[in-house]
């Protein structure tokens, strides 16, 4: 979960996706950039990167805190922490492709030529892997599972 927690932090203030036309450079993270500013301003909502920001800064102070927790009550607050990240990460992974359809349509997510190119930057791939490492804490830790402690012993 620190982790996951960490990789979704430095994955939402990264560059996400890069369009380059006419040698003009425009970029952008989670949180908006002169991609937004510049080409299709008023239109871009930042609520899912920080919603997103919070539950990862949550996840992280979580991993420190929650040691000091029973076991039982670790694992359930490990899962249900690690699966709300890992949706919002998945959910700004989905506000970033709807968004670009949207703004431009019928322009593919990855496009090299000889007038614009356009892709993903380290953001878009560290929210990715964030998002699998949240979502296999959430598996690994077992807290979503309905266990007693009598069954357990």
């Amino acid at each position: 979960m620190l982790v996951g927690g960490i990789f979704l932090v430095v994955g939402l203030v990264a560059p996400w996706f890069f369009l380059s036309v006419d040698d003009e450079y425009y970029s952008m993270s989670a949180f908006g950039g002169l991609l937004v500013d510049e080409l299709a301003p008023g239109f871009f909502n930042s609520l899912a990167a920080y919603v997103s920001l919070c539950f990862a800064v949550v996840s992280v102070l979580l991993s420190f805190v929650s040691v000091r927790l029973s076991e039982v009550s670790e694992r359930k607050y490990v899962a249900v922490v690690s699966c709300f990240a890992g949706i919002c990460a998945l959910m700004n992974i989905v506000y970033l492709h709807s968004w670009l359809g949207l703004t431009f349509p019928g322009t593919p997510f990855v496009c090299y030529g000889s007038e614009s190119s356009c892709g993903p930057m380290i953001g878009y791939f560290l929210t990715w892997v964030a998002a699998a490492f949240l979502f296999a804490s959430t598996y690994v830790s077992r807290g979503l599972t309905q266990m007693s402690v009598k069954a357990e012993e």
